[in-house]
């Protein structure tokens, strides 16, 4: 018998109205078994390692949240991850780069590892974008122009704390020329500058083939710098969000995940 939650309902609306319309993908985290991660926005997605589908209750040790969600536990050395679809909601390149904004909660088990959270990245033929945990254990979020194999690299001043629920939020408007990339911890401007570091000459992003993976980098089959540690309510947005916006989603999810 399913519950109906009014005060989760208005949450996830809440969360929806400040990602606005465009190209806006969220994963509430709504199951706690079977394979099927499912999502707003777009088509869903599948708990996955290396070998195919793995069912949530056996790999991703589900454990539900106050609001009535679920995070679920990610282990590198299982290769797992959630695995999505080439989407052209997921691509903001159109011959010329479009804003967009990615984020999540996350509970690294370890921070000074290399580990993607949200990527639509296959490092061996087609790249386009990650937003991730560098090797140094600070946020990155990484453009990459395919054509001219050059990319724009912003990253964080902060090194995460393992064994801590964050939100983590990365933000770009979308200007090759002169980037803004802002990567924002626990509603905080980590990036409060904008800058970012180029490659030779990044012009814009080019839209690949590559799917979707939450977790994890590359392909299903050859998954890469998987995240350890534990993720929740993941989104994507066709929008820079604002300083404002980005601290009132803390607001909102703050409470859902357990902290007040």
């Amino acid at each position: 018998m399913t519950v109906y939650n009014r005060a989760l309902e208005g949450q996830l609306n809440d969360i929806l109205t400040i990602l606005g319309t465009t190209k806006t993908l969220l994963v509430p985290g709504w199951e706690s078994t079977g394979s099927v991660v499912s999502a707003i926005g777009a088509a869903g997605f599948t708990s996955s390692n290396a070998a195919g589908a793995a069912v949530l209750q056996t790999y991703f040790s589900p454990h539900q949240m106050p609001c009535g969600l679920y995070h679920y536990g990610f282990v590198k050395a299982g290769d797992l991850h959630f695995a999505g679809a080439d989407n052209a909601a997921f691509t903001f390149d159109g011959g010329a780069d479009a804003p967009f904004s990615a984020g999540c909660w996350i509970r690294p088990n370890v921070a000074v590892q290399a580990q993607e959270l949200l990527a639509k990245y296959d490092p061996d033929a087609a790249e386009e974008w990650r937003f991730s945990i560098s090797g140094a254990g600070k946020l990155i979020l990484e453009l990459y122009d395919a054509t001219d194999n050059d990319d724009e690299i912003a990253t964080g001043g902060t090194v995460l704390t393992p064994g801590q629920f964050i939100f983590v939020v990365s933000t770009y408007d979308g200007v090759s020329a002169t980037p803004g990339i802002h990567l924002y911890i626990n509603g905080v401007d980590d990036n409060p500058t904008g800058l970012s570091v180029e490659t030779t000459a990044y012009i814009h992003m080019d839209d690949t083939a590559t799917p979707l993976l939450i977790g994890a980098s590359d392909l299903t089959a050859s998954p890469a710098n998987e995240f350890d540690g534990r993720l929740a309510i993941p989104f994507l947005t066709g929008k820079a969000l604002t300083a404002a916006e980005v601290l009132e989603l803390y607001g909102i999810m703050a409470p859902m995940v357990g902290l007040v």
